[in-house]
């Protein structure tokens, strides 16, 4: 984890720590980040690290939609999009 201006900024091994998934999960996120809008990282020493306050807030709205569009299948609607 790196601080900068008082800001937490976490690379995706801090990420992996602070959300419990594993590399696969985070990777799909990222790779999916034109769909989902995934926060954009800033490169601290060659490495991307995002700014922790707004990936999480990013991560829970991100989980919240998914458990919304998991329970309209389970209805039979449609995903939000």
């Amino acid at each position: 984890m790196e601080t900068i201006d008082g800001r937490q900024f976490a690379n995706r091994h801090d990420l992996m720590e602070h959300t419990g998934y594993t590399r696969n999960p985070l990777s799909r996120m990222w790779r999916e980040r034109e769909e989902n809008g995934h926060p954009t990282p800033r490169v601290i020493n060659g490495v991307m690290h995002w700014d922790l306050r707004v990936w999480s807030a990013w991560f829970a709205e991100h989980n919240r939609q998914r458990r919304g569009d998991a329970a309209r299948r389970r209805a039979g609607g449609r995903p939000a999009k």
